[in-house]
């Protein structure tokens, strides 16, 4: 069973059945949606059959973000968990857009990636983020992240071309970044 991550100043429960509608209605909402690779809207019987598929797969782990008072923020998981290459790949979204500018996601992507390369073993953890979501390049820089490659119009969203980076992050680069220093404290 896979634990319940606690903070400073949020925790990371794993999901269940009652936060699937949030989840939907907040990845299908245009600040959320704006920054994925799909915008795909979402209907609530694929939402149901998503979830059926997940919640005994091994191979992904999401986590509602919940801050002290058990508000519930955001998500953050790990997919593509490969056991055998010590891999997987992030993600994070915060939800409650009063909280998009705080430090509640820095500390839940800071538990997170720790829960990969701690509790799992995992060598390296990489991703895709669209060449627009500088938020994102800025955070995951911060904990160590490097691009591996520019893809050059690489995925239509919206009829347009749009630039995504590859970027991956080690054990040791994740551990000496000063975000992981600060948030280990």
């Amino acid at each position: 069973m896979i634990p319940i991550i606690k903070g400073k100043s949020i925790d990371l429960k794993v999901i269940d059945e009652s936060d699937i509608e949030l989840l939907r209605a907040w990845r299908n909402s245009k600040d959320v949606s704006d920054y994925m690779l799909s915008r795909t809207i979402i209907l609530k019987d694929q939402q149901e059959e998503w979830y059926k598929n997940i919640k005994d797969d091994p191979s992904v782990i999401y986590w509602i973000i919940l801050s002290k008072e058990e508000t519930k923020l955001g998500l953050v998981n790990l997919t593509k968990i490969n056991r055998t290459n010590l891999s997987a790949e992030p993600g994070l979204y915060i939800g409650e857009k009063k909280y998009r500018n705080s430090f509640f996601g820095m500390e839940a992507y800071y538990h997170l990636l720790d829960y990969g390369f701690n509790r799992l073993g995992l060598e390296k953890i990489y991703g895709t983020v669209l060449s627009t979501n500088v938020v994102a390049i800025k955070m995951n820089v911060s904990f160590g992240f490097i691009t591996e490659a520019l893809l050059k119009e690489d995925i239509i969203i919206d009829g347009i071309c749009s630039d995504v980076f590859k970027i991956v992050l080690n054990k040791k680069a994740f551990y000496e970044s000063k975000t992981a220093k600060f948030f280990k404290k």
